[in-house]
């Protein structure tokens, strides 16, 4: 579901969930954010890469992990341990671990 991201709210960066993914009548669906790592994750590995860091608000990482594939997850994956610039709790950041070729 679409969070609404007026300009008055900096385009949903305003927007404050609580530890337990709560906003108003907005809720995270964490089973759903799991799932999608984890399509992430053996998408790249299809292609011959991997993911290097997973950035997610950290109270929400024991919510994460609870789902069906949170087991999954904690293996595979390699979570942000520090604290990001900027709370990521209405977003969420992969970066892939993709080998760059050599500049000629």
């Amino acid at each position: 579901m679409p969070l609404p991201t007026p300009v008055g709210e900096r385009f949903g960066y305003d927007i404050e969930f609580d530890a337990k993914g709560r906003w108003g009548e907005y809720r995270v669906d964490f089973a759903a954010l799991a799932e999608h790592l984890y399509q992430l994750h053996r998408a790249a590995a299809q292609r011959g890469v991997g993911l290097r860091l997973v950035i997610v608000d950290k109270p929400f990482l024991p919510r994460l992990f609870a789902t069906p594939r949170g087991a999954y997850l904690k293996q595979h994956m390699n979570f942000m341990r520090g604290t990001p610039w900027v709370r990521h709790d209405e977003h969420y950041h992969v970066d892939f671990a993709v080998p760059c070729k050599a500049m000629r």
